[in-house]
């Protein structure tokens, strides 16, 4: 609960204009291991998968180390929520034009074109029915949208009902000059 209110607070201050992130070099790769760390056991304890394929040949970049743990951390986290049986999560790296993507890939359970429309949509969360098991405020990703904006950055999503949802930031390696 914490970590939702803190998140709330962090996203009224950026949408304000007000918070001041904390940039630094960062080795995208160190942290990405960091991250996973604490979702590794719970995804083996489902008989799930958590593959990391760190492929970028320069992986540092101009960021905000706590949050970007704590974007990789809500991505990571919602594959890890959206896959009803064993979870098979991929983590990737890739240098594309002047930046880096990190990927994370789930074979959960996708989402409708409609819910695709408005998942970054603060407190939005896709409709599951009767079924209560997803725990959540609707803030998660609304906050990765907002933190990869305010590093210069985007993300995007690809998704498929059934078939899972590929969550992709794409970062700047230097901080942009506003």
């Amino acid at each position: 609960m914490h970590q939702q209110v803190e998140k709330v607070l962090q996203t009224a201050q950026l949408e304000r204009r007000t918070l001041q992130l904390a940039f630094e070099e960062v080795d995208v790769h160190q942290l990405i291991r960091k991250a996973a760390e604490p979702f590794q056991l719970h995804i083996e304890q489902r008989q799930g998968m958590l593959d990391l394929k760190l492929d970028a040949p320069s992986p540092y970049i101009w960021a905000d180390p706590g949050h970007l743990a704590n974007m990789i951390g809500n991505l990571l986290d919602n594959a890890n929520k959206y896959s009803p049986n064993a979870p098979k999560i991929v983590i990737q790296t890739a240098t594309i034009a002047k930046g880096l993507h990190i990927s994370v890939e789930d074979q959960g359970t996708g989402m409708s074109r409609e819910a695709q429309k408005k998942v970054f949509e603060k407190f939005y969360r896709v409709p599951t029915g009767n079924v209560h098991n997803v725990k959540g405020f609707g803030l998660g990703l609304s906050y990765v949208k907002t933190m990869a904006e305010a590093h210069a950055g985007s993300i995007h999503l690809r998704s498929e009902l059934g078939k899972g949802s590929k969550f992709t930031l794409w970062l700047p390696f230097q901080k942009q000059v506003s």
